[in-house]
């Protein structure tokens, strides 16, 4: 039998340590929006609208970025998207709770082993739960409602949801593969499974 005292400190010590864990996975996550010089400022606004109405949440505008020298591949003239995170990262005033989107018009790319070692993208974040993320109008056809999805699609990914494994065509969380059709399938919702592991 534990001895009072003991099983006292034992519980305590348990609720302690329980109560830690909550406080670090309740702080709130807070969003920021950027673009770069280029983007028109309606166009950063309809964005911004649409996150905010989605996810519920207060979206934070940054200033304006500027593109620099250092992001470009030499080969075919695009930015890439890894060297823009690392640029955004730098942004966050909070980088423990802080997730930023930036909106650009230039063309993006990643780097996709020997197979596809320069693809073009509509948007990257850097991962599932990631702190940043950007999207290109580059390949959107001048469409805001494209914009609109892509931007709630990358934001998913900050807020820990993988692409959409459902096959729900509706749903924005579907994989594009870069095919704009896919984006104009998909509506401003989630499915019943991604909506379950939205952790926001």
């Amino acid at each position: 039998m534990i001895p009072v005292c003991k099983g006292l400190r034992f519980w305590l010590g348990s609720l302690l340590l329980l109560g830690l864990a909550v406080g670090c996975h309740s702080r709130p996550q807070v969003l920021y929006l950027t673009s770069f010089d280029e983007l028109p400022a309606e166009r950063v606004q309809i964005v911004r609208e649409a996150v905010q109405k989605f996810y519920g949440r207060p979206v934070h505008l940054l200033p304006t970025q500027h593109h620099t020298a250092a992001t470009i591949c030499r080969v075919r003239h695009r930015h890439r998207a890894a060297a823009v995170l690392e640029h955004l990262q730098l942004l966050l005033p909070d980088s423990t709770t802080g997730k930023i989107l930036a909106l650009t018009t230039k063309d993006v790319e990643i780097e996709d082993g020997t197979r596809r070692p320069h693809w073009g993208v509509m948007g990257l974040a850097n991962h599932a739960g990631g702190n940043a993320c950007v999207v290109s109008s580059f390949r959107l056809g001048g469409r805001t409602d494209r914009l609109r999805k892509v931007s709630l699609h990358e934001v998913g990914h900050l807020l820990s949801l993988p692409h959409c494994q459902s096959g729900t065509a509706t749903c924005f969380m579907q994989d594009a593969r870069g095919r704009a059709a896919t984006v104009d399938r998909a509506r401003e919702q989630l499915c019943r499974e991604c909506r379950a592991r939205l952790a926001w």
